[in-house]
């Protein structure tokens, strides 16, 4: 079905990740390491030796990924801004939201195709929430991030303005009305006044709104929030 992903973080916090300076980029190694490391298989060696090739060792001990799992060099790459390959955005963007898991101030992700995203709309321009405050208005922006969306993925970003727009323009339309979906992003929305506070507390850029929908969530996610006691920067 897919997936759309909210995450509360400033937009320059997220540029930043790409060409993060030393004290970013050692956080976010280690929490790609924390999430994606691999344990060494413990093969049995044999005590047969080549004739041909004395030093010749035919069982080694060696980390197998599982498919579609980050690497090291994407971890790099992704931290000193390189160009990826296309091959690799899956994997990539993989990595790149689990920072986002991170660095948020908090992240739902909802079960929705693309259809049903603009049904959404739809029904909620229906019952008067205005086109400025759609759903989709929220992932307008071009994140201008030196990492391409993978096939099928779109990303985009809103200002903290637009989101608090949004929030208010839900809240007016009457909740039986309002759809499930839209009760969730409701939710969201909801708290960023919370996380305005918090962010002039740790001295951080107040969060906007960066988006991802991809093809293949593996459903919804309960949201996550940072709270005064959970520093990630």
């Amino acid at each position: 079905m897919g997936g759309l992903r909210l995450n509360a973080i400033a937009i320059d916090e997220v540029r930043d990740i790409f060409g993060a300076d030393e004290r970013l980029a050692t956080k976010l190694r280690t929490w790609a390491e924390a999430a994606f490391s691999v344990p060494v298989h413990h093969h049995r060696r044999s005590s047969w030796r080549s004739p041909f090739h004395p030093l010749y060792k035919p069982n080694v001990e060696a980390p197998v990924l599982p498919l579609g799992w980050p690497t090291p060099n994407d971890v790099e790459d992704l931290v000193r801004g390189r160009y990826i390959e296309p091959d690799r955005l899956g994997r990539c963007w993989r990595l790149v939201n689990e920072w986002l898991t991170h660095l948020s101030y908090g992240w739902i992700e909802i079960s929705m195709s693309v259809a049903r995203l603009d049904e959404l709309d739809f029904d909620l321009a229906a019952v008067g929430l205005p086109s400025t405050c759609s759903i989709k208005r929220l992932m307008v922006g071009d994140p201008q991030i030196p990492l391409r969306p993978a096939p099928g993925m779109k990303i985009g970003y809103a200002r903290i303005g637009q989101v608090l727009a949004t929030r208010r323009a839900l809240t007016d339309i009457v909740p039986d009305e309002r759809r499930a979906e839209a009760d969730s992003v409701l939710d969201f929305l909801n708290s960023y006044p919370g996380w305005m506070n918090l962010a002039d507390d740790l001295g951080r850029p107040v969060p906007d709104l960066f988006a991802v929908w991809q093809p293949d969530t593996i459903g919804t996610v309960p949201s996550t929030r940072l709270t005064s006691d959970q520093t990630a920067s």
